[in-house]
């Protein structure tokens, strides 16, 4: 049954500016482009981590963001050379055609190695949902979620001038610094981290196969200011 969360109450003054000044300019949207990012998870002391960095304050979206390795989808990765029956695999479970999966699938893989120098067989992706940027962000991503199994012989690691910072986290931790702001976390890595931590480990957590209808927060106006009205699966 659907559930429905606000985010963005708390967001402070920059977000409550930002939103009041699109709404007072027209209320235009930007045309969102495809991307993918990857939750790479192992299984830890108290249960599942989860690998994640720190954007660059300078990054024009997302700055200083706490995010899985990711990134959006390159006109080239449509035509990537890729196992086809492992991408067929992963657009089943994505419920697509194998042409409209294979650029998100290419460019999980190709973010993945890029970001954190880990390679990934395409079709160890399990994805885990798909989130629109919200309309009043100046730049719109539609964002497929995918998890997968850190391998056991590589090494997670920042190797992109992207991100200033990476680290492996229980998701209850995470969230705990999220929300006393030690880390800054959007909306869909939060849902994410919530997903994980109520798993026990990292078999059961990517056996699971939750729903991945498209969730776009809208921006909604309370006694309390702006929020992101959010109707999540």
């Amino acid at each position: 049954m659907p559930v429905i969360r606000h985010f963005g109450f708390d967001r402070g003054e920059a977000f409550h500016r930002a939103a009041a000044a699109w709404v007072e300019g027209g209320s235009v949207a930007a045309e969102p482009r495809l991307a993918a990012t990857v939750l790479l998870v192992r299984d830890g002391a108290a249960g599942p981590e989860v690998f994640v960095q720190q954007r660059a304050a300078t990054m024009a979206f997302a700055p200083s963001m706490v995010v899985f390795p990711g990134g959006r989808v390159d006109p080239t990765d449509a035509a990537a050379g890729l196992p086809e029956a492992e991408v067929r695999e992963v657009a089943d479970l994505m419920g697509v055609e194998a042409e409209r999966a294979w650029p998100l699938v290419a460019a999980a893989v190709r973010e993945v190695e890029e970001e954190c120098g880990v390679r990934l067989a395409p079709g160890v992706l399990v994805p885990r949902g798909r989130w629109l940027t919200p309309k009043l962000e100046p730049r719109r991503y539609d964002t497929w979620f995918f998890a997968a199994r850190m391998p056991d012989d590589q090494v997670a690691k920042g190797t992109t001038s992207e991100t200033t910072a990476e680290r492996w986290g229980h998701p209850v931790e995470l969230l705990r610094l999220g929300e006393s702001g030690e880390l800054r976390l959007m909306p869909p890595t939060m849902f994410m981290l919530e997903a994980l931590a109520r798993f026990d480990a990292v078999e059961a957590y990517l056996a699971d196969r939750p729903s991945v209808a498209l969730v776009e927060p809208i921006l909604v106006e309370g006694p309390d200011g702006y929020a992101l009205e959010t109707t999540l699966p």
